[in-house]
């Protein structure tokens, strides 16, 4: 079994494939051109974030039968045309979801304390040497929205309900119960949540139905207090009409770590806003991220090679 990494990972992660399974050959290719030169052999093509990669790689991936990819995200490889040829050959799709949710949520939690606390506003007076007892707030009673309730927005609620937060979740099936989460709701209430929510924290895949979710007609149906927090993926967000909002203060400031476009662009309008946090797609990254993905992707080839139901496979219709 050939399997394909499409990044440079370390040599000792791959002494590791090599020492467990002995029935299969690894090699790397680092970067489009090594793509197009090996991907034709590849069994297993294991990616993280290629944004190069489209239908016309996959049609030379003959002896393709999954890909593992290296991100929770999989909407790369989910473009139409790449996704008719996944559908068409019956490879299969699967993600490393659940490794991010330790450190997404502490993200989340970060900035939802730097707003409730001021925390920027005072690194500016200790800037300038000033002492300034501003007004600040906690986050007690609070209500916190979070849209998408995969392994991260659960760890979220859960994080939240230690500051003893309200906690709303906004699910496609609400016909469950969700640990810490106080009050379930649909899509189509998305409304009502967002009248109702001092914090909104998106947390949901990037599919056909979610792509531009939020745009200003959101914005507008938040509390002018409300603070919006996006750490899933960019596009999700319609990013000229949440600027729009905030220059217009229809919300009281954003947290962003995913852009439309990334790198964020030196002229956006974002970087100027006193009332917006930005940070570089980082929230899910942690110290030794491959020890804990590999693991997932040595479970699932395990699975793969004695034909047995793998995890974290991504279901083509609803797209994660």
């Amino acid at each position: 079994m050939n399997v394909l990494f499409s990044f440079d990972i370390k040599e000792k992660y791959l002494n590791s494939l090599k020492s467990e399974f002995n029935n299969i050959l690894v090699k790397k290719a680092v970067n489009i051109e090594q793509m197009e030169e090996k991907i034709g052999w590849a069994d297993i093509l294991v990616g993280m974030l290629m944004r190069d990669f489209d239908s016309n790689l996959l049609s030379q991936a003959v002896n393709l039968k999954w890909i593992q990819s290296w991100s929770a995200g999989v909407d790369v490889f989910l473009k139409e045309e790449s996704f008719r040829h996944l559908n068409k050959n019956e490879i299969i799709l699967t993600s490393v979801s659940g490794i991010h949710k330790d450190s997404m949520s502490e993200q989340v939690m970060g900035y939802l304390i730097s707003f409730s606390r001021r925390l920027p506003d005072f690194l500016k007076l200790q800037e300038k040497r000033e002492w300034e007892r501003l007004k600040v707030d906690y986050l007690k009673d609070k209500n916190l929205a979070v849209f998408g309730l995969g392994a991260v927005g659960k760890e979220i609620a859960r994080k939240a309900k230690v500051f003893k937060m309200r906690v709303k979740g906004i699910k496609r099936n609400t016909d469950v119960e969700i640990p810490y989460v106080d009050e379930l709701y649909n899509s189509a209430q998305k409304e009502e949540v967002l009248r109702s929510s001092d914090y909104i924290v998106v947390t949901l895949p990037l599919t056909e139905d979610t792509c531009g979710y939020f745009g200003y007609e959101e914005f507008k149906d938040m509390s002018k207090s409300s603070y919006f927090i996006n750490v899933s993926r960019g596009k999700i967000v319609k990013e000229d009409e949440l600027i729009k909002a905030l220059q217009e203060d229809e919300i009281a400031g954003a947290a962003l770590d995913v852009f439309e476009d990334e790198p964020l662009a030196g002229d956006s309008p974002l970087y100027e806003m006193d009332n917006v946090i930005i940070t570089p797609h980082i929230s899910g990254l942690f110290p030794d991220y491959n020890r804990e993905a590999i693991k997932i992707f040595k479970k699932n080839l395990r699975r793969f090679l004695d034909d047995q139901e793998m995890v974290n496979i991504i279901d083509p219709d609803l797209q994660y």
